[in-house]
């Protein structure tokens, strides 16, 4: 007697089908998983055997052996668990086979048959979806996700009777109800909130602008923290498809402290500074998305920047240059993708008070030297704007400030401005040349940072409503890299 249904599992962030091959023999009794099975789905037999007797049925006394197809693909988590009992079910004629046919099971069976959420299942309907399966039941756990997918009819069910009872039915279960995104993204911290500091908000306005990479440098208390959480309500709401594209980064992490994140605003992520390589990048045996992929699309902030480990600091680089993480295992590897914007915030000292004119620096001079080797020089390569944000004036504090919204405003403008340029770089003037090349000579800028230069300036030109780079911004974007 022999059974197929259809179930996925997750590498990256990508979906891919598994048929669940169910074989029932004679012979002794026994109960074999095949197929490149991991910890947690070798352990399914347990889950399985007692789901099926508390649901009320039987557990074949024969030789049961479980292919997970194709067998050179690493299957890893507990979501093949539905679909091994329900296999089950049908090799042994309790369930007709025509009922499981073209249908994607995932989901994680109780011991008294209840049925629980898994990770990854938005990335699993989406390639069944791709693979022409038009129908899912996936756990109550997961409705949020299944409903991101309109082209697979999709049931909801709470447990192994009621996938039966679905499945016998036709697939006349509870459908998943629609997810509303918002279309405004949400402000944490709103511009006018921050006392003085222009120059520094210039520069978040520029970043916005672009996409580019910002280092804020100063004293405690200047507001740089402020103004960093301050970028996510100036930037433009994510596009449908890229909500969704976050949504499977989120179903894929979605354990602990990590819920699913379905929303048009874009990731703001502030990791703390003990972080290692593996919660930055991702990592471990079976590899899950680390901060930066977290913040695909979205804001990685690194408060405290001198704070953090250099190693972890330098694993960075690659992903901010090809984003995109390559993470290489024992006969396989996986590839998270980390466009984000990068958002540092250090004091320039140990103690925070160099070049402050309120407080005196205790720090020695090698105190300060090691504390700014942390930050590479090839990580500040990367670094678009590097801004230096001094202690504030009694008049900053009555200054009133421009909230989020203009600014909001603009940064829109600009970036339908070069969305329209297609990714082509706008003209320089021959004086917005003559200034490049003189900074180049005098201070031996390398290549990246000159077209580092040459994109900030042309961000800055679009801002202006511009169509070409002038010696003004030009210059203006020099003072980002030159100014610390």
């Amino acid at each position: 007697m022999f059974a197929v249904v259809k179930s996925a599992t997750v590498l990256g962030v990508d979906g891919f089908l598994v048929d669940v091959e169910v074989d029932l023999a004679r012979g002794l009794p026994g109960f074999e998983i095949v197929g490149l099975p991991g910890v947690a789905v070798r352990e399914s037999r347990q889950r399985v055997r007692a789901a099926l007797k508390n649901s009320g049925y039987g557990f074949p006394l024969k030789r049961l052996t479980v292919n997970l197809a194709p067998s050179d693909l690493r299957k890893a988590g507990s979501a093949f668990d539905l679909a091994i009992a329900l296999g089950i079910l049908a090799a042994d004629g309790i369930l007709e086979a025509t009922k499981v046919q073209d249908v994607l099971l995932v989901g994680e069976l109780s011991l008294d048959g209840s049925v629980r959420g898994v990770p990854g299942v938005l990335p699993m309907i989406i390639a069944a979806a791709g693979r022409g399966i038009s129908r899912a039941l996936v756990p109550a756990d997961n409705e949020r996700e299944a409903a991101l997918v309109p082209d697979v009819h999709t049931s909801i069910i709470s447990s192994l009777q009621e996938a039966i009872t679905t499945l016998e039915s036709g697939g006349q279960g509870r459908r998943p109800r629609p997810v509303n995104y918002s279309m405004e993204p949400a402000e944490e911290t709103d511009l006018q909130d921050v006392k003085g500091q222009s120059s520094a908000k210039r520069a978040l306005e520029i970043a916005a602008a672009g996409g580019h990479n910002l280092l804020l440098l100063g004293p405690p208390g200047c507001g740089k923290t402020m103004l960093a959480r301050c970028l996510p309500g100036i930037l433009p709401p994510l596009s449908l498809d890229e909500s969704i594209e976050v949504a499977r980064i989120y179903s894929v992490a979605s354990q602990g402290s990590t819920p699913l994140r379905i929303s048009r605003s874009r990731p703001f992520r502030s990791p703390h500074h003990s972080s290692t390589i593996a919660g930055m990048i991702g990592g471990g045996s079976w590899p899950r998305p680390g901060e930066v992929t977290l913040a695909h699309r979205g804001v990685l902030f690194l408060d405290e920047a001198g704070e953090f480990r250099r190693s972890v600091l330098d694993v960075l680089r690659q992903p901010l240059e090809d984003g995109v993480v390559s993470l290489v295992r024992h006969g396989y590897s996986v590839a998270y993708p980390s466009r984000c914007q990068l958002v540092m915030a250090a004091n320039p000292c140990p103690c925070g008070f160099l070049g402050s004119n309120t407080k005196e620096c205790h720090c020695s001079s090698q105190e300060i030297a090691a504390y700014r080797r942390r930050l590479s020089g090839p990580l500040l390569d990367r670094i678009d704007l590097q801004v230096w944000m001094g202690p504030l004036e009694k008049t900053d504090y009555l200054e009133p400030g421009e909230p989020s919204a203009l600014a909001r405003e603009r940064v829109l403008r600009a970036w339908e401005s070069m969305k329209s340029l297609n990714g082509a770089p706008l003209p320089m003037t021959k004086e917005a040349v003559t200034v490049l090349e003189s900074a180049i000579e005098r201070f031996g800028l390398s290549a990246r940072v000159v077209a580092k230069v040459q994109r900030v300036a042309g961000t800055i030109a679009a801002l202006h409503d511009s169509d070409c780079v002038g010696l003004e911004h030009m210059a203006e974007a020099l003072s980002y890299r030159l100014s610390l």
